[in-house]
């Protein structure tokens, strides 16, 4: 499909994309790119970051771009800057509603292909912030579970929403070296881009924050575990401070010699339970003042 600005407009064009040809919006899928041999192509399927590149004559590059909420997943699209042409390969016909979204917005003076394009860059990174917050939001309960001691399945839920995170941070940071390279270049006025920059350096610092607050609840989980440990030791602590004692008594008597005038007494077993139960509350009475428990 082919778009061309018009008196500050984007609008459907009828031309067709030449060497000469300018302000023209072409959304092509690879097929239809293989028509156009006037540019050397650098088309690969396989693109695995965002980038961009002068090549003096014309710039191209590719939006590697993370899918909210759908973990290790992505949509690509080249792009190419051509004798005031933008060039766009998408396959997935996600471009075509992204420029949809920038028609129906207000017209805006002297516009041209590059304002266009930072335009697609601005709906593209539209959500972003909200679902940085979102990704916020989620990391606060889970601080609130682990504070209850109800975080099942921490490992995996922290690990994912870090990972998610790094995704997005690497991403910003790809961006904002493709700016460096686009302001460097003679075809793009760095303050079209500084509001666009600022923006994404706004979202990497937000990412940034959002990574060291996940490091922060591994700590207090791991916190908690260890408080949880020192509990569950302090009892064992306490079980076996008291029961040595009677264990010892036990072991004593349970010799059975002939002439342990005890054996034979007889009030000996009942006068062994109170001795063990007042060991007991001798002990559980230190405890308590040592604020053992």
């Amino acid at each position: 499909m082919i778009y061309e600005i018009k008196d500050d407009k984007i609008i459907k064009s009828s031309k067709t994309l030449t060497e000469k040809s300018h302000n023209l919006i072409c959304i092509l899928s690879k097929k239809e790119w293989e028509e156009y041999p006037f540019i050397n192509s650098e088309y690969n399927e396989k693109v695995h970051f965002c980038k961009i590149e002068d090549k003096k004559k014309y710039m191209y590059g590719t939006l590697f771009i993370p899918i909210k909420e759908k973990f290790a997943n992505y949509f690509s699209i080249y792009f190419y800057l051509y004798n005031d042409n933008l060039i766009l390969i998408d396959n997935e016909d996600i471009i075509n509603e992204l420029l949809q979204q920038i028609i129906n917005t207000k017209s805006k003076s002297d516009y041209n292909i590059i304002k266009l394009f930072h335009d697609i860059l601005e709906v593209i990174i539209k959500e972003d912030l909200s679902y940085l917050e979102n990704l916020e939001t989620k990391l606060s309960i889970l601080e609130d579970k682990i504070m209850e001691n109800k975080a099942d399945n921490f490992n995996k839920a922290i690990i994912k929403t870090k990972k998610e995170i790094i995704r997005f941070y690497h991403y910003y940071n790809q961006i904002l070296d493709m700016m460096d390279i686009l302001i460097d270049s003679d075809i793009a006025v760095e303050n079209i881009f500084s509001g666009f920059i600022e923006r994404i350096s706004r979202l990497q610092s937000e990412a940034l924050l959002l990574r060291e607050y996940t490091q922060e609840l591994q700590s207090l989980y791991e916190t908690q575990i260890s408080l949880r440990q020192n509990d569950v030791m302090k009892i064992l602590t306490i079980v076996t401070t008291i029961f040595l004692p009677l264990t010892l008594i036990t072991g004593w008597y349970g010799m059975n010699f002939k002439y342990m005038p005890e054996l034979t007494w007889e009030f000996g077993y009942p006068m062994i339970f109170i001795v063990f139960a007042l060991i007991v509350i001798i002990c559980l009475i230190i405890f308590k003042k040592k604020k053992f428990w």
